[in-house]
């Protein structure tokens, strides 16, 4: 075996695992960049949830405080037929 075949021998084995280290760095570059953009991303969701669960929320007490106007003026006008009846019974 002469020099260039022991260079040969060693130095491709050698080149190919150095390309294999630098692919596999490269494609763990572009996982955690999707990484970052999915998280990005799922934030930005989280966002928008939380915003449209404000609003309905906002939306809910609104008729709730309408709903309760409502219901005590009818308990209101209740109370005062209750209060002609009573008052026309004790005549």
């Amino acid at each position: 075996m002469n020099n260039i075949q022991l260079y040969l021998s060693i130095g491709i084995p050698s080149l190919l695992v150095v390309l294999n280290i630098i692919q596999a760095q490269r494609l763990n570059d572009k996982v955690d960049r999707l990484g970052e953009r999915l998280n990005d991303r799922m934030d930005k969701l989280g966002d928008a949830l939380r915003g449209e669960m404000n609003q309905l929320g906002n939306a809910m007490r609104g008729e709730m405080v309408t709903f309760r106007r409502e219901v005590h003026g009818d308990l209101m006008m209740l109370h005062e037929r209750v209060v002609k009846v009573e008052t026309r019974q004790d005549l």
